[in-house]
């Protein structure tokens, strides 16, 4: 009721994995395909839509095992050193203004 086709969309189509961003996506992937089809053994309805599911569950599960053997080679986007330095010192300024606010009497 919000517009969209049920099924599987083209948007979901498994690729190989180039970082491990692109892997979280193809955990997500086979999550979502993995609770249509389980939906679908529930409420049956379209064979065709279930053969497609089965086959990119496939394809997915080949793309992430690939994507775990060569781990070592996976690009990683994200710098969980820095993050964290920045949320140190946020955390950090908070507590100084937190202290401060106190000293003049402000909760």
């Amino acid at each position: 009721v919000n517009g969209e086709v049920p099924g599987l969309h083209r948007t979901m189509r498994p690729k190989a994995a180039t970082s491990f961003d692109h892997l979280t996506n193809l955990c997500n992937i086979y999550q979502e395909i993995d609770l249509f089809l389980w939906l679908h053994g529930k409420f049956p309805s379209n064979a065709v839509e279930q053969i497609s599911a089965l086959s990119m569950k496939q394809d997915t599960i080949n793309f992430i095992n690939d994507a775990l053997h060569k781990a070592d080679k996976l690009s990683l986007n994200h710098d969980y050193i820095s993050k964290d330095m920045r949320v140190k010192r946020a955390w950090s300024n908070e507590k100084i203004e937190s202290k401060m606010n106190q000293s003049v009497g402000f909760k």
